[in-house]
């Protein structure tokens, strides 16, 4: 075969395979498109005015209790209240069979009477005895004498006036009040069995119209709220300071005002926290003394702060950081300073601004420096 047949035979071949080559190519570079960015969703800060509390388990004590006793001794002739009511200061509560003790305020009152009279004689004997002596009737001794008399009847007055108080003073006793005003328990004693003075609990009363709750403050909380100064704002004396409210532990939507009005002046040894009290106004009685309960304080006044979410803030070695998407669709990280825990959201310091938009979801597909698809939703979104 000549040359200039071969030449003639390959040539279209030759250009057929050059073609299909050149289309070839072209269709690769279409294939090697680059691909769509991941989905992240994000959202802007909560703005919001927000109370700062703190949360603690409490015990409740009443502020005041009292074990009535008697201060005589004798048999108990009555009572006078019914079992679990509410007494008031001064109220009758049992009474003490009282003739042995009226008698006994006769014979002082008859005693008085008697010296009385004895005085009243010793001074005429005195006055005679002195004109008898200006005459030289008498000697001095017998003037000194009679005038002693006088002295020793007014020391024995004086005597049978204390006795007759304390006789008095005891049949008051046997008229037992109600010390202070509160709730009062069970009738310990029934009547007619002998009373022992200082020694038979007949009863107990309970103030409960306010209650104490007790709670502890850990070191860390202690440092933080003398910055803030909230240890300051307590008044033992005044009975005010910083506000809190009681819950019951048993899940009650009853909340329960009141202040904290005194704190130890040392930390517990074994503990290492400081103790706490306050005062709760108990309308209605609900809050007894024993009974578990939440207590909030408030330590910070209504401020407006941002809110994020919880779920969506990170931790590193270095501390918590939020990812934003910038302007350029690309994921940023945040390092941001956190403070209190509100329901589902955490107030954030600073860090990020009102405008940032947060990742909430496909964190997954977040990190700095990526280009994402951002997809905009509200931060109270689930």
């Amino acid at each position: 075969m000549s040359i200039e047949f071969k030449a003639a035979f390959f040539a279209p071949l030759f250009c057929a395979f050059l073609c299909a080559l050149i289309c070839g190519c072209g269709d690769g570079r279409q294939a090697q498109k680059s691909p769509e960015p991941d989905t992240v969703y994000v959202a802007r800060p909560l703005e919001s005015s927000v109370e700062i509390w703190d949360d603690f388990t409490t015990r409740i004590n009443a502020v005041k209790t009292v074990e009535v006793r008697a201060r005589v001794n004798g048999y108990l002739e009555k009572i006078n209240f019914a079992e679990g009511e509410y007494v008031k200061e001064g109220d009758l509560l049992f009474v003490i069979d009282q003739r042995p003790y009226k008698a006994r305020v006769s014979a002082a009152r008859a005693n008085v009477e008697e010296i009385e009279a004895r005085l009243a004689l010793a001074g005429k004997n005195l006055e005679r005895a002195k004109g008898m002596y200006k005459s030289k009737v008498i000697s001095k001794e017998i003037l000194d004498t009679r005038d002693s008399d006088l002295l020793a009847q007014k020391a024995a007055l004086s005597n049978a006036k204390a006795q007759l108080a304390d006789a008095e003073l005891n049949l008051e006793f046997t008229s037992i009040r109600a010390p202070i005003s509160g709730r009062i328990g069970e009738t310990r004693v029934d009547e007619g069995n002998l009373i022992t003075a200082d020694s038979t609990v007949l009863t107990t009363i309970e103030k409960d119209d306010v209650v104490q709750a007790y709670f502890e403050i850990s070191e860390r909380d202690l440092i933080l709220y003398n910055e803030l100064g909230l240890l300051g704002k307590i008044d033992p004396k005044g009975l005010s300071g910083p506000e809190v409210e009681v819950r019951l532990s048993s899940g009650s939507r009853a909340a329960f005002g009141g202040k904290v009005t005194f704190f130890d002046n040392r930390m517990g040894n074994s503990t290492s926290s400081l103790t706490l009290r306050a005062d709760i106004k108990n309308d209605g009685g609900v809050l007894k003394p024993g009974m578990f309960a939440k207590l909030r304080l408030k330590i910070d006044d209504a401020r407006g702060v941002l809110l994020v979410r919880e779920d969506v803030i990170g931790t590193d070695l270095v501390g918590r950081y939020v990812y934003v998407v910038d302007g350029g669709g690309k994921i940023v990280y945040k390092p941001v300073k956190v403070g209190r825990l509100t329901g589902p959201y955490r107030i954030v310091e600073s860090g990020i601004s009102k405008g940032d938009r947060v990742v909430v979801k496909g964190l997954h597909n977040a990190a700095p420096g990526r280009a994402v698809k951002a997809v905009e939703i509200k931060m109270d979104s689930e």
